[in-house]
């Protein structure tokens, strides 16, 4: 048996926090984009599938230079969306264990939104975790750069980039 920080509930956790920290804490985020980030962070090789408009190619080249595209032999995907799906209990708890301790509101959260509760809290609690280095640090910070603002739904809208999440009767 391998072990794999996919279905890690604290290794979840810590993840999301860091996603978080990327973040305005005076508005929201969608659980949305913060599960796709996520699925990102594990598998950063998998960034390199994301559709990029015409136009973007400075994004393709930041991508290029600080995320590598070598595949992990452990990490063989054969379908993206069924992974990403069977991760979900997975990010949803973590999530429920951050609104638990008081750093995101668990009313947000019911509305598949994840806000900033307690700001001073939260810096705290990720002043005190490990920095997120090398390639997880370099996508997160590409994703942040590239897709903090995209919409989730719509024409060119993060699901349909990422093809993680239906996007084809979203409205625009």
């Amino acid at each position: 048996m391998i072990y794999t920080p996919a279905f890690d509930t604290f290794n979840t956790i810590y993840r999301m926090l860091h996603i978080l920290s990327h973040f305005d804490t005076e508005k929201y985020v969608e659980v949305e984009r913060m599960r796709i980030f996520d699925y990102y962070l594990l598998f950063p090789h998998r960034a390199h599938k994301i559709r990029l408009k015409p136009g973007e190619d400075e994004f393709r080249v930041h991508l290029k230079r600080f995320v590598s595209s070598k595949v992990n032999p452990y990490h063989t995907i054969t379908n993206d969306r069924r992974l990403f799906e069977r991760l979900r209990p997975y990010q949803m708890i973590a999530l429920s264990h951050i609104a638990s301790y008081g750093l995101i509101s668990p009313e947000h959260l019911l509305n598949q939104q994840v806000k900033v509760a307690d700001p001073d809290k939260l810096r705290d609690v990720i002043s005190r975790l490990e920095k997120m280095e090398g390639i997880e640090g370099n996508v997160l910070s590409w994703l942040c750069l590239c897709f903090r603002t995209t919409p989730i739904n719509g024409v060119f809208g993060l699901k349909y980039r990422t093809n993680l999440l239906e996007s084809k009767y979203d409205g625009c």
